[in-house]
């Protein structure tokens, strides 16, 4: 199958974050993004950026943060799925852009939890404009002095090298056409992120693995996600405990 012809002209930058009662770490995640978008934004003036926050079921003060911020989107659904609420994000994206042809528009995905670099979505632009339709990055969990043992296994079992083999919807982006040809999100309880990018890699389509600006992302042991990141982290936690 034929894919997409590689960026050129690019229009628009999305950024989409789904979130469930993250009042805790979602402020200095829109702040992060709000710096993101500033630095892209001064390199290329005319680029459109837009950021949009699906609050999924939010019981807290995740939504009053959101509209307080500065210039963020929100779409509300109701305690979706992992993956349906990142599609639910997609289709905001795609009424937003919907004067623009698919790959006049990058995607690029993040978590609630997560800090993003101030050169994130300058480095994402940049390999769209190299022909990229997928970039996947990769993230460094916020583990203290007190935690350097688990932080020195995760180092062990994940490489930040250009090339490496992680998924990570924390740190993940695509053209809308890359994404749509791909067949989107799928409504997955855990894992949606791997799957997508599965299915954008099995359509034939340019990906690059990067280990340039990894994202900060939460180190809790606990979420609402069976499977997710943080029971990997809990795994490894209980994994390395052992062999001592």
């Amino acid at each position: 199958m034929a894919g997409p012809a590689p960026v050129s002209g690019l229009r628009a930058v999305h950024v989409v974050v789904p979130a469930r009662n993250e009042e805790q770490l979602i402020g200095r995640c829109l702040d992060a993004l709000t710096d993101a978008r500033t630095a892209v934004r001064a390199e290329r003036p005319t680029l459109e950026v837009r950021i949009t926050v699906v609050l999924d079921g939010c019981g807290d003060g995740t939504a009053a943060i959101v509209r307080r911020a500065d210039a963020v989107d929100a779409v509300h659904v109701t305690e979706l799925t992992p993956g349906g609420a990142r599609a639910a994000g997609m289709r905001r994206v795609r009424d937003l852009a919907s004067d623009l042809d698919g790959g006049q528009v990058w995607v690029a995905c993040t978590d609630a939890d997560s800090v993003v670099p101030v050169g994130w979505l300058a480095d994402q632009v940049q390999c769209a404009e190299e022909g990229v339709v997928c970039r996947v990055g990769t993230v460094h969990p916020e583990l203290g002095p007190a935690e350097r043992r688990l932080h020195l296994g995760w180092l062990a079992r994940h490489s930040h090298a250009d090339g490496h083999a992680h998924v990570h919807g924390a740190n993940l982006g695509f053209t809308l056409a890359a994404y749509e040809q791909a067949g989107g999100f799928a409504p997955l309880d855990c894992g949606e992120d791997v799957d997508l990018v599965r299915r954008i890699r099995a359509a034939g389509l340019p990906v690059r693995s990067t280990g340039h600006d990894p994202v900060r992302t939460s180190a809790r042991r606990s979420s609402r996600v069976r499977g997710g990141f943080a029971d990997y982290l809990a795994t490894l936690a209980v994994d390395l405990a052992r062999a001592t």
